[in-house]
């Protein structure tokens, strides 16, 4: 939690990258089955982990150009070493140049507005060999890390990262201290400098997961294990005022720990707790839900647009429509009701990340759905820890 101009695709990224193109959101379900790519998605399963597959999981994902970056808690990528962070060019294969290498996971990845960083975030102590905490920028070419820019989070996790168009990079997790100043849980930075902005304190009283903003940015929707931010009490998702982080009056009648989010570009806002349900909101309307949709297992990654939600997690059935749906789905934003969109993911947590390759960074890339997480199988076919499927 999606996210994406610059969600943290474990499910966040900005609404506006949920776009295949510029004002044009996806119109159909992917491909049922996952693009046969060179070498991440293999032809012939390598059960050892020594070639052709992601050894270990992806939680994940931002795009810039034709890369896709993956991030996660992984050793290798195609049988070469990689620690925690890579990239994937067009054609499925690992990029041989880009590699920032981290010694701890990687929870969240968001790329620059201007496509001039990648920023990565997690509970690593190091990047590329140099001591550096929580969260950081990198180039998009070689992935050496940017010593001028000053972002650092103190201790435990920073789990969710967002960019809007501008100059702001929302960071959330369970850390302290953002940039060297008192700033709990959820901040900004600057995207040029790493500066924190001591004015946007909000200040939720519990671990932030998933952060989202609206179109026009001008919203920023958080969720979490919280159950008050910015003064007021929220069940674990609210709407805060992107430039301030003060509350709006959007306040949420059902909620709970909240895991995955995204929102789509006519303001539908949908986020799934570990209760296994997605709720879906009018945000315009109110703090009423317009429905949830039960799935049998939880809901990790959302990725919406305004005509389907894509979801991936560890659930296996959709019980209330009585369909099997393992890992990965589709449904109607409008109602809930699911598609017939059903590849299935095989392994013990399934989908952790869900992006798109084409964004207003990426406004070329060919359009395409990528999904990362704790699989080997997708579709019936083998495929460990990352997958794409054409449009």
């Amino acid at each position: 939690m999606r996210s994406r101009l610059a969600r943290t695709w474990v499910t966040v990224v900005a609404t506006a990258a949920l776009l295949l193109g510029s004002g044009q959101a996806a119109h159909a379900s992917p491909s049922a089955t996952p693009l046969p790519t060179d070498k991440v998605d293999c032809v012939a399963y390598d059960a050892t982990g020594t070639k052709c597959e992601v050894l270990g999981v992806v939680y994940a994902m931002t795009q810039i150009g034709s890369l896709t970056y993956i991030g996660g808690s992984f050793t290798s990528v195609s049988g070469v070493p990689r620690s925690n962070v890579a990239a994937i060019r067009a054609d499925g294969s690992l990029d041989p140049t880009w590699d920032p290498s981290t010694d701890g996971v990687v929870y969240a990845m968001a790329a620059a507005s201007d496509g001039s960083k990648v920023f990565i975030g997690g509970g690593f102590s190091s990047v590329g060999g140099t001591p550096w905490s929580r969260l950081a920028a990198v180039t998009p070419d070689t992935g050496a890390l940017i010593t001028t820019w000053k972002g650092t989070a103190n201790n435990n996790f920073v789990r969710a990262l967002a960019t809007d168009g501008a100059d702001r990079l929302y960071v959330g997790g369970t850390f302290g201290r953002l940039s060297g100043k008192a700033i709990p849980k959820l901040g900004v930075v600057s995207q040029a400098t790493g500066v924190a902005d001591s004015g946007f304190v909000p200040q939720p009283n519990g671990a932030v997961r998933t952060l989202a903003l609206s179109d026009d940015a001008t919203s920023l929707y958080v969720g979490g294990g919280f159950s008050a931010i910015a003064g007021k009490p929220r069940p674990g998702a609210a709407e805060l005022a992107s430039a301030t982080g003060a509350a709006t009056s959007f306040a949420p009648t059902d909620g709970g720990v909240v895991i995955s989010m995204d929102v789509t570009s006519g303001g539908r806002l949908f986020f799934g707790t570990t209760s296994n349900r997605t709720w879906a909101y009018d945000v315009a309307d109110g703090g009423t839900p317009e429905y949830r949709v039960r799935t049998g297992g939880d809901v990790q990654a959302i990725l919406a647009t305004d005509t389907e939600v894509y979801i991936g997690g560890h659930f296996n059935t959709m019980p209330e429509f009585k369909l099997n749906r393992v890992a990965l789905a589709s449904f109607d934003p409008a109602s809930g009701t699911p598609t017939a969109w059903n590849p299935g993911a095989n392994g013990p947590f399934g989908v952790w990340a869900i992006g798109l390759t084409r964004t207003p960074v990426s406004p070329d890339a060919t359009p395409a759905l990528s999904i990362g997480g704790d699989f080997s199988r997708v579709a019936t076919l083998p495929r460990r820890g990352y997958a794409r499927f054409a449009f």
